[in-house]
This record gives structure tokens, C-alpha cells and sequence, in this order.
């Protein structure tokens, strides 16, 4: 009876590394604000929002 439990934490646990791993290799932005490069209206190349404050060092 226990390996049901198991089986289904296990089944979890591959899902969300696949989906991780899936999304890290199609190079989606995180939640610090970087996003792909980008060009402005001005023609100046961008690779963070400006709505960004703390600075990633």
C-alpha cells in the first residue's frame, strides 16, 4: 500500500525536474526582471526591465 504513496511522490517529483529542465532550456527569464535583449524606440539595446531597482551583482 505504501508504494502507491511513493510511486505517486516520485511521479511528482520527475514531472516538476522535466518541466525545470524544459524551461531552462528554452532560456525563460526568472523573476529578477532579466529578460531576452531587447531594442527600445530609441534603437539602444536593453537586456533588463527598467522597472528593476535592486541590481543583480
Amino acid at each position: 500500500m505504501e508504494w502507491i504513496i511513493f510511486f505517486f511522490i516520485g511521479l511528482a517529483s520527475g514531472v516538476s525536474i522535466v518541466t525545470l529542465m524544459n524551461n531552462s532550456k528554452k532560456n525563460r527569464s526568472g523573476a529578477k526582471g532579466i529578460t531576452g535583449e531587447y531594442t527600445s524606440k530609441n534603437g539602444i539595446k536593453h537586456t533588463a526591465k527598467k522597472d528593476r531597482e535592486n541590481h543583480i551583482v
